[in-house]
């Protein structure tokens, strides 16, 4: 597990070599094709953590700008 203070900067680099392996290849199949069932299922994995990830960044910024708003008013 990574510490607080630096869990995103330690995370940073792994995704973005994922990201950069991902836009080396034609198709998910030549992506994946080579893949063993651990890495297929983490990869899976990876997926859905990334789409919670956009969620929870979303929240966040519209709760800032609420919060903003309601400074405001």
């Amino acid at each position: 597990m990574n510490m607080s203070y630096c869990m995103f900067e330690n995370t940073l680099g792994d995704l973005s070599d994922c990201v950069d392996r991902m836009g080396n290849v034609e198709t998910l199949q030549e992506l994946t094709e080579e893949m063993s069932e651990y890495e297929l299922r983490a990869f899976h994995a990876m997926w859905r953590t990334c789409r919670d990830f956009l969620a929870e960044h979303e929240r966040l910024l519209n709760t800032a700008v609420d919060q903003e708003y309601e400074a405001e008013v």
